[in-house]
C-alpha cells in the first residue's frame, strides 16, 4: 500500500486555520468573563377554567337504528365535531345502535352570520 503524505504547505495552512479558530473562540475582554444575572420568566394562561358551570347537566343519548351523528347533532343543536371530540370517536361512520354518546352542553351553535357593524367614516 502506498500513502501519500500531504505537502508541507498544506500542513502549515491547516495548522494556521485551527489556530485562528481557537483564537476566535477565546477572549480577553473582562466583560465576557462576568457572570450574567439569572433570567426571570413568567407564564400566563389564557385558558378558560376547566370546571363546568354549576347549572350544566350532562346529557347522554343512546343511538337508535338509522341515527347518524349529523341527525343527533341537529336534534340537540350542537356540532358533529363537538360530539366526536367529547366522545373520542375515531370513525364517525362506525357508530352503532345501542351505543351511548354524551351530548356537549353549554355550546351555542349559530346557523347564520350576524349582520356586520355599520361602517363609520374616518374624521
Amino acid at each position: 500500500m502506498y500513502f501519500r503524505m500531504p505537502h508541507r504547505t498544506t500542513l502549515i495552512a491547516g495548522a494556521l486555520a485551527v489556530g485562528a479558530v481557537a483564537a476566535a473562540c477565546g477572549t480577553t475582554d473582562e466583560a465576557s468573563r462576568q457572570t450574567l444575572p439569572p433570567i426571570v420568566t413568567t407564564t400566563s394562561s389564557t385558558l378558560p377554567p376547566t370546571t363546568p358551570p354549576e347549572q350544566a347537566e350532562r346529557i347522554f343519548y343512546t343511538i337508535k337504528r338509522g341515527d347518524t351523528l349529523q341527525l343527533i347533532a341537529n336534534a340537540f343543536g350542537v356540532t358533529v365535531d363537538s360530539i366526536i371530540d367529547l366522545n373520542g370517536i375515531t370513525n364517525p361512520d362506525s357508530i352503532a345502535a345501542g351505543q351511548t354518546v354524551e351530548i356537549p352542553t353549554g355550546l351555542l351553535v349559530i346557523d347564520q352570520l350576524p349582520d356586520p357593524p355599520e361602517a363609520t367614516e374616518a374624521p
